[in-house]
């Protein structure tokens, strides 16, 4: 089956019918506690973030929240994928009993995508429910897991395995809080960056296709993050549960998150691996007859301008591994992948008649030699 899809129109700031508030500028982060308050919220703030953000954005956000009459208090997990566990959100659960956490207090996420992720689903499980706030501090999480209200954990059989839908009723994206990141985490979020352009907005695409993405300034970072965000945001609102459109936002992550998972997650960043799958759904893209190869041959140059990897390291895993790890993918349905592909920049496609003799091609073809 194949099914074509259309950017979604512009819309009021809602999740399933929950307001959602979004925040973006540089050095906005110590507004956050009166920001909060104005959403007319009140209370206790459970502040959860990694051992490696909460020394350094940790201090600033908590002033924020006592200063706005808050009364928080900070968990901080090991930084890294393996803290999006059951394990750790158990933890976190035991935590949040100890300081009888209520329903009308407020868990603030302060993090990359996997305090983010980690957060969120413990937000959105403990007295099932708790208000969330996420505060992301990647180029990834900020344009990726902090909007949409996806939250999940992993087990030893994939990613994203046990998870809920909980949208978090702010979510404040401030470019300063990359200032210092790693650069190869800074290139890691711009693969979400131009998967939204490679799918949804050419005239975006054409921008990252001429500009050098790491050296882009603050204020035009806030920019281009918004109008990525804004599309996220609208694909959400006409589909809130991953029931129709927001298939689409997938581009690239059944390879992706078989590469992750086959390599213990922890070899390749998400975006890393994402760039890589990135190529991958073009390649099929053009082998399926939906896409001229320029276009393909467009987007992984733009993603190898970028300093992304392109290819995967056999090293690490292989292609009989990823194949395997692609029929476990969430988007699988009676035994068959549903390939999210495009026709062109802001054109997608969606479907699950590719043969298998060609998604092997094109897996083993990106194999790093």
């Amino acid at each position: 089956m194949i099914t074509e899809y259309r950017a979604p129109a512009p819309v009021p700031e809602a999740f399933d019918g929950i307001p959602t508030h979004l925040s973006f500028g540089n050095g906005i982060v110590a507004g956050l506690g009166k920001r909060i308050t104005e959403l007319g919220l009140r209370g206790r703030a459970f502040v959860i973030t990694d051992d490696t953000v909460g020394p350094i954005h940790g201090p600033e956000v908590m002033a924020s929240l006592v200063g706005a009459g808050f009364i928080p208090e900070v968990y901080a997990v090991p930084a890294g994928e393996a803290s999006k566990s059951l394990d750790r959100a158990a933890d976190l659960y035991a935590w949040l009993a100890s300081h009888r956490a209520e329903r009308r207090d407020v868990v603030v996420a302060l993090g990359g995508g996997v305090v983010g992720d980690l957060a969120g689903f413990v937000a959105a499980t403990f007295l099932r429910g708790i208000t969330l706030v996420q505060v992301p501090t990647t180029v990834l999480s900020m344009v990726d897991s902090s909007v949409g209200g996806k939250t999940a954990v992993n087990l030893p059989a994939g990613k994203n395995l046990v998870g809920a839908f909980h949208p978090p009723v702010l979510t404040l994206v401030d470019v300063g809080l990359i200032t210092g990141l790693p650069i190869r985490e800074v290139r890691a979020g711009w693969a979400e960056v131009i998967k939204t352009a490679a799918i949804f907005d050419p005239a975006l695409f054409d921008e990252l296709d001429t500009v050098p993405l790491v050296e882009v300034k603050p204020d035009r970072m806030a920019d281009i993050l918004a109008r990525t965000v804004r599309w996220k945001e609208r694909v959400v609102h006409e589909d809130p549960r991953e029931r129709g459109i927001r298939v689409v936002l997938n581009f690239g992550h059944t390879v992706g998150h078989a590469i992750e998972a086959t390599t213990g997650y922890g070899t390749y960043l998400h975006g890393e691996a994402v760039a890589i799958g990135l190529v991958a759904a073009s390649r099929l893209s053009v082998r399926a007859g939906f896409l001229d190869a320029g276009v393909a041959a467009r987007i992984e140059d733009v993603l190898a301008r970028t300093g992304l990897p392109t290819r995967y390291d056999p090293t690490f895993t292989n292609a009989n591994a990823i194949l395997d790890r692609t029929l476990t993918d969430k988007k699988v349905e009676s035994n068959r992948v549903r390939w999210v592909l495009l026709r062109d920049i802001g054109q997608v496609v969606v479907t699950d008649e590719l043969s298998a003799d060609v998604i092997r091609d094109v897996v083993e073809a990106l194999v790093r030699r």
